[in-house]
């Protein structure tokens, strides 16, 4: 079949070639002036800056891992330590440092206030949730929110909030008061992941060597936003924003759903638009920039992840230490990315702001995309949705996979690369 593919985020990108290789046509078509997924990455001091950063587990990036792997990506591991510290008026506190244990690669505190100060109720916190989260997976009830999850158990507040909530924040990028209403489990299975010691990996050329393989042989039409779609007796028609009509025997709209009732016919697919604008997005702003007030004070205790807070827990903000986690980067000036900000980042050191859309997660929309999958079964249907945000569960980046797989079971489509184990070379040198 001739197949439109609207968006070329990871979504879209994986249904593109996943299709393309079963033997379909594909066009892409993408509003951006490049390609969706890797539209933020950028040059800094003939590095790669990508944004936002991406390092996956293998077990939780699975069929993300296995793509890379069916594209013939190599992968290399990296060691997300982390530091926390305190936030007050006039000084910044570091109160946690972490490594990895060189056995295992679990995590352990590194730096003597943290041992001294909050050792015991950070091991404490550990085996609760090690606990809760065994009695969870045990249970029949396992549709719970993470607010309900918590609730139920007793879990060390500095542990919980100071460094758990961080992390999952990290992860999730999203607004930190809405991650209460996320469903429990997918949360509870990526800390089971973390806290069991499975080391991270990164893609060798990062985001942008994944879309080149994505797009290969593929036509794709940047800068090209969709105006128009409708079915009409002779075929699926997409007409674009300079007024070229394109005819095709399917869709795939691969965008979040607010932009999606900008260009489906109202009549034709109303059902459909009333289902989609139930669906909640938040944005919040990535900076990337090379001021380092985002680290703790001393450089001594830098690490890949920084995190701060205030004593309450109510302010927080999580930054990413780039030239440690990327080859590309080493030796060059100290570049960092830094999600919604709360402590002011010096604007002549900004070296750009990305604004990131993301799917709110909870009850009604684990309901919606029962009743959005279940309408993709009709055998009449021409135009079909995957995203994200389409998808329940955790990470983004693996829930956009999975959801391009779900459209290619629907087209038959052969998943090839499912079960393929990500190839993982030599660690090069990097910036600890």
């Amino acid at each position: 079949m001739n197949i439109a593919v609207i968006g070329s985020g990871m979504a879209g990108l994986a249904a593109a070639r996943i299709l393309k290789d079963a033997g379909h046509q594909v066009t892409i078509f993408e509003a951006l002036s490049g390609r969706g997924m890797d539209s933020h990455s950028i040059q800094f001091e003939d590095g790669l800056i990508d944004a936002p950063l991406r390092v996956m587990n293998a077990h939780l990036w699975k069929n993300t891992l296995s793509l890379a792997a069916y594209l013939e990506i190599p992968t290399f591991p990296v060691r997300t330590y982390m530091a926390c510290s305190w936030l007050f008026e006039d000084k910044v506190e570091t109160w946690l440092t972490t490594t990895r244990s060189r056995i295992g690669n679990f995590p352990i505190i590194n730096n003597r206030k943290g041992i001294k100060q909050y050792g015991w109720r950070l091991v404490k916190g550990m085996l609760q949730l090690k606990t809760a989260i065994h009695k969870f997976f045990k249970t029949k009830d396992q549709e719970m929110t993470l607010a309900e999850f918590i609730n139920q158990h007793e879990i060390e507040e500095v542990f919980w909030h100071g460094a758990v909530m961080p992390v999952l924040y990290t992860i999730c990028t999203c607004n930190p008061k809405t991650i209460g209403e996320w469903p429990a489990k997918p949360l509870l299975k990526f800390l089971k992941h973390l806290t069991d010691g499975d080391a991270l990996l990164r893609l060798q050329g990062g985001t942008p060597a994944l879309v080149d393989k994505l797009v290969a042989g593929i036509e794709i039409r940047s800068g090209s936003a969709i105006r128009h779609v409708a079915q009409h007796a002779d075929g699926l028609w997409v007409e674009d924003e300079n007024g070229e009509r394109f005819q095709f025997d399917r869709a795939v709209v691969a965008t979040p759903t607010h932009k999606i009732e900008q260009f489906l016919d109202a009549k034709q697919f109303a059902e459909d638009l009333e289902l989609l604008k139930q669906f909640r997005f938040e944005q919040g702003d990535l900076v990337i920039h090379t001021d380092s007030s985002v680290m703790p004070p001393k450089r001594k205790d830098w690490t890949v992840l920084s995190y701060m807070m205030d004593r309450k827990f109510t302010r927080q903000q999580f930054t990413v230490w780039l030239n440690s986690v990327e080859p590309s980067l080493v030796g060059k000036n100290a570049v960092f990315q830094t999600w919604r900000p709360v402590t002011e980042i010096d604007p002549k050191k900004v070296i750009s702001t990305v604004s990131l859309t993301r799917a709110v997660v909870d009850k009604q929309t684990v309901e919606l995309n029962k009743q959005l999958q279940q309408r993709h079964l009709d055998v009449n249907r021409k135009v079909f949705y995957c995203g994200s945000w389409s998808c329940d569960g955790l990470p983004i980046l693996e829930s956009a996979v999975t959801s391009a797989m779900h459209i290619a079971e629907i087209f038959g489509a052969p998943l090839e690369f499912v079960g393929m184990k990500p190839k993982i070379e030599v660690a090069p040198q990097l910036g600890y």
